[in-house]
């Protein structure tokens, strides 16, 4: 990592992973070759599916000082990142313990995927996790800000259970950004993010990011090796792009979640509103909670017709970008959960997820208040 006597997340973002550069350029070379030539087989570069290009290294540089972390990888999704993860521990007969209510994609990969090979999962309140566990439970994976409520979670449950069971402590850092939360300095084994979200922040890149120790890097990169899901070096050159303005772009996405949550709170169309500023429970480990807001629309408003009559804000399933979106997590992030389960966890089709991007505020919540007009039954 290049200058290592910076600490503050505002100058790692400038300066981390420079040194994997070639030639003097102020922004790195894009590697366009996918193979080379080499006359030992631990060269580098070898081959871009290994992620050793000198795109993939100047992003894992930065990636892993931005976390705090020994070392990084970027995938080519943050589900591939997940899966990688998860694969790399578990064997057939473990149990992974899942925080409940979590990224529906990331349940379905367990129920789904996982459950082929003999892995059974758990999904259970963090402050239930003790007594969960199992002795086979190898993996302990938990999102730092809940998707779709956007709560944050309490670490100290988390933490915990990873001392009784001595299982892989892994979080899934996305709704939070590393700016707002570095959960590996906490005591995570494992952080794992959808770089597509904040860390690249303008919707126009799907990737992965895994920040841990070295020894689980290695095994990490012995699964990518053989799974494949990798980073092309053009995505690594576009989500190092992203990266250097993260630090900016988070201060105005949490003032905007904070402002727009505290003012829909207060509409009479509105029946509850999910923001980590909202909260009676907050840890000083998160330290702000970008722009995820969850609002639950009263009964009297149609949500179908509210999200067709919103001109500021697009009816789209990701987030994190510069732009306003929104989703019904009903027919999106938890559209593969049985409507039962959906039901019991309270997503409904009157919730809806917003990303609240670096617009004016002001705009949005008018822009709300209109479409609310339009969609009273």
């Amino acid at each position: 990592m290049s200058h290592p006597s910076a600490t503050r997340s505002a100058t790692l973002l400038q300066h981390a992973g420079r040194d994997a550069r070639l030639g003097s350029g102020l922004v790195g070379a894009l590697e366009q070759s996918v193979t080379f030539a080499t006359t030992r087989v631990d060269d580098m570069p070898i081959y871009a599916r290994l992620s050793n290009t000198t795109n993939h290294v100047e992003v894992c540089a930065l990636v892993a000082a931005l976390h705090g972390a020994p070392a990084a990888r970027v995938f080519a999704s943050g589900m591939a990142a997940i899966h990688a993860v998860l694969t790399t521990r578990l064997r057939p007969g473990d149990h992974i313990l899942v925080q409940e209510n979590c990224y529906g994609t990331s349940q379905g990969l367990c129920q789904k995927i996982l459950s082929r090979w003999g892995i059974e999962a758990s999904f259970v309140p963090l402050e239930q996790w003790q007594a969960a566990l199992r002795p086979n439970t190898r993996v302990l994976f938990f999102e730092s800000i809940s998707n779709p409520y956007c709560i944050p979670q309490n670490l100290a449950f988390a933490l915990e259970a990873k001392r009784v069971s001595s299982g892989l402590l892994v979080c899934d850092n996305t709704f939070a950004s590393p700016i707002n939360c570095k959960p590996f300095l906490h005591g995570v084994d494992v952080v794992v993010e959808s770089a597509t979200k904040y860390m690249n922040g303008h919707s126009d890149l799907i990737c992965g990011a895994v920040a841990c120790g070295s020894d689980f890097a290695q095994e990490l990169a012995v699964t990518a090796m053989y799974v494949g899901g990798f980073l092309s070096s053009a995505g690594c050159m576009h989500l190092a792009k992203g990266l250097r303005t993260l630090q900016v772009r988070m201060a105005a996405h949490n003032a905007n979640g904070r402002a727009f949550a505290s003012a829909v709170r207060e509409l009479p169309d509105v029946s509850e509103v999910y923001h980590g500023s909202l909260c009676a429970m907050q840890d000083d480990w998160i330290k702000d909670f970008a722009g995820m807001v969850t609002v639950r629309f009263a009964k009297h408003i149609d949500v179908s017709r509210l999200m067709r009559s919103l001109n500021l804000v697009a009816d789209v399933p990701s987030l994190g970008g510069t732009e306003t979106t929104a989703c019904l997590p009903w027919w999106t992030t938890n559209r593969w959960m049985a409507d039962s389960e959906k039901q019991r966890l309270k997503i409904d089709e009157q919730l809806v997820r917003f990303s609240i991007g670096l617009e004016d505020v002001n705009d949005l919540l008018d822009d709300l208040k209109q479409g609310l007009a339009l969609a009273r039954r």
